[in-house]
């Protein structure tokens, strides 16, 4: 691939998404490269539903109704960069992005 740049996060989708046990990660940092660097700062993947649904966290309501709007091409970007079709659809809710437990 002599002259594309890749970001990490691309590396990581790519190179994990084929483990299951992995799966959850590489959907993340899929989701991440997807939205772009203002996005992922709002906004991250939580979770993954059986249906496909990504559970994402966002910091404000205005985040959570633009990763809502974006949805379908949010998922289709994730898609094409993990190589199956894992997302089907996007469940947004608004909290902390933090993933501490005990905070």
């Amino acid at each position: 691939m002599r002259g594309r740049r890749r970001t990490i996060a691309s590396l990581l989708a790519e190179t994990l998404s084929p483990r299951a046990e992995a799966r959850l990660a590489a959907v993340v940092a899929a989701f991440a490269e997807a939205g772009g660097q203002a996005l992922a700062r709002q906004a991250v993947v939580r979770g993954l539903t059986r249906d496909g649904r990504l559970i994402v966290v966002a910091r404000s309501p205005e985040w959570a109704r633009e990763v809502e709007h974006l949805g379908t091409e949010l998922c289709a970007k994730v898609n094409a960069r993990l190589g199956s079709p894992v997302a089907t659809g996007v469940a947004v809710r608004v909290g902390p992005l933090s993933d501490r437990r005990n905070a």
